[in-house]
């Protein structure tokens, strides 16, 4: 593996967003990880996304899988009790031994499988901010943390690939990045970008400037791979980033009027939106999150509490 761009010395920074992270630390109680299977998709001519699916949709975050004689390179590690199940899905394709993993931001979904990688001698990447994230996770098990930590895009030649890790700003999380692999023209853009209104864990502007550094990127063949629904394209962001923009102006105009949350949650101004944010987007999701789609309430109010004058 050879890293082209600056490894800087691990900082440790004091935003964390540990509520948001503690919520999604192990995954969904109800969730039935025995009677998961792992839905395989080919993407490039070595890349692979692999995603957990049950009865009811999709669970856990999707997987990226770059494989070839330098050994293999994932992106996020879905749920830690699905780790058996991945090793399997991947060796339906590929006998390399798992190198590298990174993550694309702290939630369970995506780092829960960490420390059992961690066990089988891969090497995981990181933010500061996500490695001071999952430490303040009282249950996580410290061998998952990231033990080579980037605050800068970061580019590992490996597989005749090309694959560069790009920190971003506080979008869905404070420590949320995207991996772009430029042969299999390839986006793992994590949980800032999926099906439905976004969750805004991070901040309103930080997410919209994340997005529009993922447009920069994109493409006219990009596939865009969110962290949950269906593969996208630079389009699809586009039109994602518009809609936050709006929405953002128009919960911006109503607190200016004086409207409390709950007014401007009445307001609905996601409206105009809800025919194509909310379509058909129970398909990539189970029953434990799809509550939170019914409309785009919680959205604005997460929109609102951002923006909202701090007392």
């Amino acid at each position: 593996m050879k890293t082209t761009a600056m490894r800087s010395c691990f900082v440790i920074l004091t935003a964390v967003f540990v509520a948001a992270v503690a919520a999604f630390a192990q995954g969904a109680p109800q969730t039935d990880y025995a009677h998961m299977t792992m839905k395989v998709d080919k993407l490039g001519d070595n890349f692979y996304t692999i995603t957990g699916m049950n009865g009811s949709g999709r669970t856990g975050g999707a997987i990226g899988v770059l494989t070839g004689p330098d050994g293999i390179f994932m992106v996020d590690a879905t749920f830690g009790p699905l780790s058996g199940k991945v090793t399997a899905a991947i060796k339906t394709f590929s006998n390399e031994p798992i190198r590298y993993l990174v993550n694309t931001h702290p939630h369970g979904d995506h780092t829960g499988g960490n420390a059992n990688f961690a066990k089988m001698g891969v090497t995981i990447l990181g933010r500061p901010e996500m490695r001071v994230d999952l430490m303040a996770l009282k249950d996580f098990d410290r061998a998952g943390l990231p033990t080579i930590i980037f605050t800068s895009p970061l580019t590992i030649e490996i597989d005749g690939e090309e694959a560069v890790v790009i920190p971003v700003p506080p979008a869905h999380t404070d420590a949320d990045s995207m991996v772009y692999f430029r042969k299999a023209d390839v986006l793992m853009i994590g949980d800032f970008f999926r099906a439905g209104y976004p969750n805004v864990g991070g901040t309103v502007n930080g997410m919209i400037e994340a997005l529009g550094r993922a447009i920069a990127i994109c493409g006219p063949n990009t596939k865009v791979v969110p962290g949950h629904g269906p593969v996208m394209n630079r389009d699809d962001v586009i039109a994602h980033r518009d809609m936050l923009l709006t929405v953002r102006d128009r919960v911006s105009e109503l607190i200016k009027q004086g409207k409390s949350e709950d007014q401007v949650a009445a307001a609905h101004p996601t409206g105009s939106y809800d025919p194509i944010f909310l379509n058909d987007i129970a398909q990539f999701y189970d029953e434990n999150t799809i509550v939170r789609y019914r409309n785009g309430d919680a959205f604005v109010k997460q929109v609102y509490e951002n923006l909202k004058p701090k007392s």
